[in-house]
């Protein structure tokens, strides 16, 4: 039978605590100590941490946003204005004041896309991040178990969808009449200019997108986009050619002119084909050292850029 000296020292002694590792604490300072080290490196993975976007996750963002874009009847706008222009184009391709055959109609739908087709990327993206978050769609898929870069490249892909569609439907159709008037032999120099202008589209919808995830309000992001869109369809290359006009043998800024607007390398890559693009920045295409695949190149890298900006503003917003 235990004595009462033992049985008072047992009860006396203070029972000991679990610490967070599931341990036991010596004493109170070691016990903060491990907390507190436990939450900076908790907080430290968080901030550094970057995981890897899931495929199926990003797919289904992309899935709803083509959805509820496709509500809204942008698309469909977009559709019927590049086709009008275009098949007025086609139409009277034939007469004696329009151009006649693929390639002068191609010119001609190049210097159209060029104005437009920024124009509507940009506004079709430019709410996609902060509209959303302002009518509070946003932070209710952000509840979800999904990341912000996740739904970043799934609300770009989605928006890509449909803007790649109404892109290739509107111009789709005046090339069947291109292709009833002028057969087979031009065909491969329309679907080129077609593919060029998809691609220019999606990189601008990029750019559209990362304004949208750094801007507060919407009012600023549609500030952003014109700003975006006056200086790549009116300003650089303004700019662009007084420096080719006042700098002999400048075909390394020609070079980097091209890389910095993706429009000016749309307009080089879309008349690559034709022999159209002998004027401007084109006629130093050759001195520059830019080939085709150069173009192509950097106008996918226009494409990564702005979704990257595009994850990382979101990444930083706090929605």
């Amino acid at each position: 039978m235990p004595d009462a000296e033992t049985e008072t020292a047992a009860t006396d002694t203070p029972p000991t605590e679990p610490t967070p590792d599931g341990g036991v604490a010596l004493d109170d300072a070691t016990a903060t100590a491990a907390t507190v080290t436990e939450e900076t490196a908790a907080a430290t993975a968080d901030t550094v941490s970057v995981p890897l976007p899931r495929p199926g996750i990003v797919l289904r963002i992309a899935r709803r946003e083509t959805r509820l874009t496709t509500r809204r009847g942008w698309a469909l706008g977009l559709t019927a204005v590049v086709a009008v222009f275009g098949l007025l184009l086609a139409t009277f391709s034939g007469s004696s004041v329009a151009p006649t055959g693929y390639e002068p109609v191609v010119a001609s739908y190049v210097e159209l896309a060029t104005y437009l087709i920024p124009l509507a990327a940009l506004a079709f993206g430019h709410g996609a991040i902060v509209g959303a978050a302002e009518r509070g769609r946003l932070g209710v898929v952000l509840t979800l178990p999904v990341s912000r870069v996740e739904t970043a490249i799934g609300v770009f892909v989605g928006r890509a969808a449909v803007l790649s569609a109404a892109v290739v439907l509107g111009f789709g159709l005046p090339g069947l009449l291109l292709l009833r008037e002028h057969g087979l032999a031009g065909w491969p120099t329309f679907a080129w200019f077609l593919l060029a202008t998809v691609a220019v589209a999606v990189a601008i919808l990029g750019i559209g997108v990362a304004i949208s995830a750094a801007a507060s309000t919407s009012t600023v992001a549609l500030a952003g986009a014109l700003l975006v869109w006056a200086w790549f369809a009116l300003v650089h290359d303004l700019l662009a050619l007084g420096v080719l006009a006042a700098v002999d043998g400048a075909g390394d800024l020609v070079a980097v002119a091209v890389a910095a607007n993706p429009v000016s390398t749309y307009r080089l890559l879309a008349l690559a084909p034709t022999d159209a693009g002998g004027a401007g920045l084109a006629a130093a295409l050759d001195a520059s050292g830019l080939s085709v695949a150069a173009l192509v190149a950097i106008l996918l890298g226009w494409v990564g850029l702005g979704v990257a900006v595009a994850a990382g503003a979101l990444r930083a917003q706090r929605i």
